[in-house]
């Protein structure tokens, strides 16, 4: 059976911190409603979804998939998803959002080959059982384990280490997948876009190049950006950026001009307006602030990651 249209798509984005970049969301309040969700949602990180009890189903772009107590899903950031229980249970969940790369630099040997390689920006979800891929499935369920045991500094590097060979499975396993006669599945027509917008913010980022990186001609690239994301690229691109140089505000001492500069604005006077219009107050205001207001502007910022179940 064919799934309503989702005319909405969020996009949810966690602030991982820069020292550690995970979060775990845990425990008996994450139970999953059986009312189906209108929208589909996808995140600025790689999840890792752990289904715990019942079953239900996982809508992706290209249809459903059903899973059930055990399974865990792998889901890249970009990747629009929603989950919903079977009728009359709440499947209890534990979620992972990681940079893995980020997380396995630490561990990761100069000149390896799995270096300048991201696996954040895999082009597909994947649903692990123990019986389909025990190995990743063990892999999965031991880094939760260690994730939920007491945050020490043994703790941490193993996660890290953990997190290396995450990489390297999943990357293994990309390789593989490439070699293989392509699949027809409709991805998110906007996520080659976004994946450039991500990793290449600080460049100059014009509608054309995102538009011909997509296969749009550049009045329906922005027209389906518009219409997908809330706001028009170029407002997501400074919004990217100023998001960014939030988490640099926090967690770095360094001065407003060389945060502009770092998130590539030249012109600290823009920077500061830009600023100001997306976030209600100047970057130092939001740095001596005790609470730091969401976004304004109605960009596609304020859809911030739950932190409790969706309602």
């Amino acid at each position: 059976m064919a799934r309503s249209k989702h005319n909405v798509v969020e996009y949810r984005i966690y602030d991982l911190p820069l020292d550690f970049p995970l979060l775990c969301l845990t425990g008996e309040s994450w139970r999953i409603s059986d009312i189906p969700s209108d929208r589909l949602h996808f995140h600025n990180c790689m999840e890792i979804g752990f289904c715990h009890s019942d079953s239900g189903v996982m809508t992706f772009e290209d249809g459903t998939v059903e899973f059930s107590a055990g399974d865990i899903f792998l889901i890249p950031r970009h990747i629009p998803h929603t989950t919903c229980s079977t009728k009359g249970c709440r499947s209890m969940w534990s979620y992972l959002f990681a940079d893995f790369d980020a997380l396995a630099a630490d561990v990761l040997p100069s000149g390896e080959l799995y270096e300048n390689k991201s696996v954040s920006g895999i082009g597909k979800y994947i649903r692990v059982t123990s019986e389909s891929d025990p190995r990743l499935h063990f892999l999965c369920s031991t880094l939760l384990d260690e994730i939920r045991g007491e945050d020490t500094e043994e703790t941490r590097r193993m996660i890290r280490l953990y997190s290396l060979v995450m990489v390297a499975e999943l990357q293994r396993r990309n390789l593989e997948e490439s070699k293989a006669p392509p699949k027809s599945s409709k991805v998110f027509p906007l996520k080659p876009a976004l994946e450039y917008i991500h990793d290449h913010f600080t460049e100059p980022c014009d509608t054309e190049t995102l538009a011909n990186l997509c296969f749009l001609s550049k009045s329906h690239f922005r027209r389906l950006f518009l219409s997908c994301m809330g706001s028009t690229p170029l407002q997501f691109v400074i919004s990217t950026r100023i998001y960014q140089a939030c988490i640099l505000l926090v967690n770095t001492d360094e001065p407003v001009l060389s945060i502009a500069q770092a998130v590539g604005m030249t012109s600290v006077s823009s920077f500061n307006r830009n600023f100001q219009q997306v976030m209600g107050m100047s970057p130092r205001q939001y740095r001596d602030s005790a609470h730091r207001p969401s976004p304004q502007n109605g960009s596609i910022l304020p859809y911030r990651g739950w932190m409790v179940p969706e309602k």
